[in-house]
Formats: C-alpha cells, structure tokens, sequence
C-alpha cells in the first residue's frame, strides 16, 4: 500500500465471516465442554446408591445394632462381672454414656486434690448421668472405662439392646467363676446363693471394695480377650501365686449416699433383666447409643438353651416373658421422679455387725421396678425383691402387697442362701 493511502475497513463481510466461524467454533467447544462435565456428574449420583449398597452388603447400615451371642457376651462382661451387684448395675448403666465417662474421667484426673465432701458436691451438680456420677466414688472403675472407651461403648450397645441376656451373662460368668473354685467369699466381700443366684456384697456395708482380677482367666478355662481391651492392676495390687482376685482400699461411700445416685442408689434386678435406680426401672436416655429408644428390642435369651457360651448346669434368672422386648411394657421413670437429696442418710456408727451365716437385714436388695408390665397372658416373673435398707435400719421394709402376694424371689430369710 502506498504512503498516504487511506487505511482499509477491518469491517468488510470477508473478515466478519471470519470471525463468526472462530466464534462459533468455540462456543461448540465450551457446549461440548460443558456436556460431557453434565454427564460425568449424572452418572456419579446414580452410582452412588449402588455403591451404598455395596458398602451394606458388608456389613449392618449405620445405626443398626447386630446382636452377641453367649460366648461375645461372656467376653464383653467378664471385666465387671465379679463386681459387687450394686457396682455392676453403674457400670451397666454408665456405659451406654461413653463420651460422659470420659468426660467424667478427665474432671476427676482435674480435681484429684479436691475434699471428698466439695467433689460430690460439684459432681452432683455436672450434666452428667446419675450412673456417671455414682461411678465417681469408683476412680479406678472410671478410669478403667475410660481407657477401654471401645469397650464401653459396645458394653453399653449391648446392654441397652439385650438388656436381659446381658444380666443373664453376668450372672453365667458368676456361675462358672464359682465352678472354677476363684470366686468365694472374702474379708472384703460375702459371695452367696440367693434364690438361685450368685449374690457379691460387700461385707461391711459401708466399705466397698472393687476386685482386681485377669478377665479372661479367672473363670477357669481361658476365654478370649475382647479386641482391644486392656488389663492391668492398679498400683499397689498384686496377684500373686495362687490369688485370682485382689483388692486395693476400700470405698467408703457414706458422703456421697445423700446426693440421691449414690452406690446405694442401684441394684439389679436380675430376674427382671434390668438395672434399678432408686426402686424404679432405670432406662438410659443416651443419645449415643445404637437404636436408641428402643430398649430391651434385641433381646434373643441366648442363655436360656445350651450351647457355646452357657455353662453347663447353668440356669438363667431373666428369662421368657421377664424379657422387655418380650413384654413390651418398659418405661423409664418421669424425670420428676429424681428427687436429690431423699436418699437415706448414712450413720457409719449403726452399721450391723457381719455375722458368717446369716444374712443381715441390710442384705443388698433391688427394689420392685415401679413400670414393669409383663405381656398380657405372661407368667408373672415373681415380684422383685424388697427395697434394700439402708445401714441404719434395723429390717427391710414388708414386700409390697398387691395382685402376686408371691414371696419376693430374692428375700431372705425363706429362700436358700448358701455362702461361699
């Protein structure tokens, strides 16, 4: 072009159509683009409930509970079931709070310093189960949960799901320690038939002692660990040659009896499958345990035939229609019903004196659960024993009157009572 020549229009049809085929061109990319991204994304979300599936043919969806048989459930109670029957019924209970007791673990770790009657009364006022607090005059208790939180947290599935067959197991590993010649009466603790069951007490009423023993061997034949579970005597306990259970101090549990979820407080009530709570069937409302609100509904009386697991001549206590997913008919107390504070004061001097053979008349009974409702046409499972008195009463209260006048199948002095 010439200098001085007038510049040529960029406009011409020629260089418009140009660029209106590099414009379509990428938009038909971008759309292709953005196509095959739809379909990607299509076909992730219909994959995914395939993969779901996939993922539950492996095992149980989230939140559904698979039920032990005998021999999981002897494994899952052996460490707490040659506790006193009292104790027993807080580890039951506290357990289906997992994270409570680590919570309550660590406060304890925190305030080991402080006065025993300034800790129960800041423990009373924590948002803690009544079971959580009652397990802290149980430091060593405690703090075993707390180390074992796997363990605690499948014993509280398991108790909260099969609550009679895990009454029932604790009772089966009481049977087969005794067989085994290990579990006998202490100066820390009387071991005694009642009606058919093997009844821990301790022998001072007032002083609790917690038994220190291997889980998988003092019940004769080795039993296998429960995955991950760890043991160890705390310090100053020793086990020496030939000694299957030892103690450490005792527990005295009078400054905490006025607080209402003291030890005193609890019991089992084994023929019922459940745990007692101030003369009231207790049901957990943990918000952590698997099928919560639907208590006792896995119950399958796996010790109520023979088999893996049962030990031969045993007898189970909760069996039939004593079942709560049987009789349907559980329900925990009204929040009202807890009155802090109501509990019987304890007066260490009137404590009765132990005497070998006789059972005294603070004898560690539960007392009849206030809303258990056998099935309509059940047999009556006996009416639960008598509250148990405090150490300074003199005689257990009368058993309660009502539609089974039945002697209650715990009460002394008419059923058989054999110490060990």
């Amino acid at each position: 072009m010439a200098a001085g020549a007038p510049l040529q229009n960029p406009a011409t049809p020629a260089s418009l159509a140009y660029v209106y085929l590099i414009g379509k061109r990428e938009v038909l990319m971008n759309y292709t683009s953005w196509l095959r991204q739809s379909i990607a994304v299509a076909l992730t979300l219909l994959l995914v409930p395939f993969a779901q599936s996939s993922l539950y043919a492996q095992g149980p969806p989230p939140g559904a509970y698979a039920p032990l048989d005998a021999t999981q459930l002897d494994q899952l109670v052996a460490p707490v079931a040659l506790y006193p029957d009292s104790l027993v019924a807080q580890v039951l209970t506290a357990s289906t709070f997992a994270d409570q007791v680590n919570d309550a673990d660590n406060w304890i770790h925190q305030n080991a310093g402080m006065p025993p009657d300034q800790l129960g009364a800041a423990v009373d006022s924590m948002p803690w189960d009544p079971s959580v607090k009652a397990l802290t005059e149980f430091p060593t208790v405690l703090d075993n949960m707390a180390r074992n939180n796997g363990w605690t947290a499948a014993l509280g599935n398991a108790y909260y799901n099969q609550p009679g067959d895990v009454m029932n197991a604790v009772q089966a590993m009481r049977y087969q320690a005794q067989q085994a010649g290990t579990l006998r009466s202490t100066p820390q603790e009387r071991v005694f038939y009642n009606g058919g069951l093997v009844v821990i007490e301790p022998v001072n009423p007032a002083l609790v002692y917690v038994p220190y023993y291997n889980p998988w061997l003092v019940y004769g034949a080795p039993i296998p660990a429960w995955g991950g579970y760890y043991w160890g005597p705390p310090s100053g306990v020793v086990l020496g040659a030939g000694i299957a259970i030892g103690f450490g101090v005792g527990v005295g549990i009078g400054l905490f009896s006025h607080f209402g979820w003291g030890y005193n407080a609890w019991a089992p009530n084994w023929r019922g499958g459940v745990v007692a709570y101030n003369h009231t069937t207790y049901i957990s409302r943990s918000t952590t345990v698997i099928n919560r609100g639907n208590f006792g509904a896995y119950n399958r009386g796996v010790f109520e035939r023979a088999g893996r697991g049962v030990p031969n001549g045993f007898r189970p206590a909760a069996i039939g229609a004593n079942r709560p997913a049987a009789a349907g008919g559980y329900h925990p107390a009204p929040p009202s019903t807890y009155h802090p504070g109501t509990a019987p004061a304890y007066h260490p001097g009137a404590a009765p004196a132990y005497r070998p053979g006789a059972a005294p008349a603070n004898t560690n009974h539960p007392a009849t659960p206030q809303t258990y409702h056998p099935a309509a046409g059940a047999p009556h499972p006996g009416a639960a024993p008598t509250s148990r008195a405090a150490p300074h009463q003199p005689a257990p209260k009368a058993a309660p009157s009502g539609g089974n006048s039945k002697a209650p199948a715990h009460a002394a002095p008419k059923t058989e009572r054999h110490e060990k």
